[in-house]
């Protein structure tokens, strides 16, 4: 009577035993590089982020289409141009300037030569004699999804995801299924410890991989690798340079991405722009300076001159010896967009006043002017030092990155008081003349 319990239990045991051993098999991380394990991975655990980060413009950028809402492009339009139905379309780019439709072509990616200008409502030619030249995969690809492979061509995710910024994640998954599993804790124990599989970096590299121009540097120790758009081999907050070659104002012969005064004309630049500023070398030059004030005094001024010691997650806050990153993208742009869903709720001047007030101050004291020429309450920060410098969509809707305020004197490139969102309706020689009476010396500098 005992032998029919006796098996029974040691059924059970075996059961326990194939399911214990499928779950660890399943969350424990394998040996290898880590893989793309897509956003909807990162959602459990990170829920606010993931619902932020779904409502911005990253998560929508390259998609399949799904409902009608999709496109925003009218097809009834009687447009030469618009060559090709609503039902030809299988995939859209874009979604808030312009919308680019596509179709998969024995297995490629291939524009239509029409995109939509959407604030405009209208059709715009886009690449007609050369649209069936345009893969994706070497264009595009490496920004517009996420988990690139250069080798075969295919991706992870559709879109800007969550790993296209931390990196692959499974290696992230699996330690945290292993920790939170009760089975798993049982020998692994119950502390979270820090954690080094994920990447989380201040650098504007990260940005930078694809808000910029160039072609790859060869891969794989390949002369022959394919001059891909974008880079192929970069690692969130590595040295982007070493896997990348930006396009530069000297190689522009034909003027189509920089302005005379060496401002970015092209969308897809700000990298550029901002490896210009003062910004990119805020913590360089503090560094260089430490001597003269003092390090005491230098760690003080790393609120304002150091990306990784401003925000939230360095614990201990670095020194000026320890800090890595200067004013770097993410200290003005949110990347998950937490609380900030609701975009024009926000004042504009918060992210600049909280570290340059003292500047106009100074500027007061040296000059006896008031540091804006408009009224206050008609002008912002960015109306003046980050113009509208690139067409995007038909118009001047993305702003410059340089941060510093671009003069109507002298050449052809957009300027501080016409593009920067206030007088758009004056002529130049007007906008000339008020500049000079409020800039007494523009004309020497």
């Amino acid at each position: 009577m005992k032998k029919p319990a006796l098996w029974f239990s040691l059924v059970i045991l075996s059961v326990i035993a194939a399911i214990a051993a499928i779950a660890v098999w399943q969350i424990h991380p394998r040996k290898g590089p880590p893989g793309y394990v897509t956003s909807s991975s990162c959602r459990p655990c990170h829920q606010a982020e993931y619902r932020s980060w779904k409502k911005t413009l990253h998560s929508a950028m390259f998609r399949p289409v799904t409902k009608d809402t999709d496109l925003q492009g009218n097809f009834t339009s009687k447009n030469p141009l618009l060559i090709f139905s609503r039902g030809d379309v299988e995939y859209v780019v874009g979604n808030r300037w312009e919308q680019v439709y596509l179709r998969k072509i024995d297995g490629e990616y291939y524009p239509f030569p029409a995109s939509w200008y959407v604030k405009q409502k209208k059709w715009a030619a886009y690449k007609v004699h050369s649209w069936q030249k345009t893969p994706m995969s070497l264009k595009c690809n490496g920004c517009h999804t996420t988990g690139f492979d250069p080798a075969t061509y295919k991706f992870a995710e559709f879109g800007v995801g969550c790993e296209a910024c931390h990196g692959p994640g499974s290696r992230h998954v699996a330690n945290r299924k292993m920790i939170s599993s009760l089975f798993c804790r049982s020998c692994h124990g119950s502390g979270v410890k820090k954690q080094t599989d994920i990447i989380r970096t201040v650098s504007s590299a990260v940005c930078g991989q694809c808000h910029n121009r160039g072609k790859n540097k060869p891969f794989y120790r390949q002369d022959n690798a394919p001059a891909f758009n974008f880079p192929v081999q970069y690692v969130p907050g590595k040295d982007l340079n070493r896997v990348f070659k930006p396009n530069t104002p000297a190689e522009d012969k034909k003027n189509r991405y920089w302005w005379g005064n060496g401002v970015a004309k092209a969308r897809h630049q700000e990298f550029a722009d901002w490896g210009k500023s003062r910004h990119s070398r805020a913590l360089t030059n503090l560094k260089q300076n430490s001597a003269l004030t003092g390090e005491k005094e230098a760690d003080a001024c790393l609120e304002c001159h150091s990306a990784d010691y401003r925000l939230p997650g360095s614990d201990p806050k670095p020194t000026i010896h320890t800090a890595k990153y200067g004013v770097t993208c993410v200290v003005c742009h949110n990347p998950h967009a937490v609380g900030l869903e609701n975009a024009s709720s926000r004042k504009r001047n918060s992210p600049c006043v909280s570290c340059h007030t003292s500047t106009m101050d100074e500027c007061f004291m040296q000059t006896g002017l008031v540091h804006y020429p408009c009224p206050q309450d008609k002008v912002e920060c960015v109306d003046c030092h980050m113009p509208y410098v690139v067409k995007s969509g038909g118009w001047y809707s993305i702003r410059g990155h340089a941060f510093r305020i671009m003069s109507p004197l002298g050449n052809d490139s957009p300027n501080s008081c016409q593009n920067g969102g206030c007088h758009q309706d004056r002529s130049i020689e007007w906008v000339r003349q008020e500049y000079r009476k409020f800039y007494k010396a523009a004309d020497k500098q």
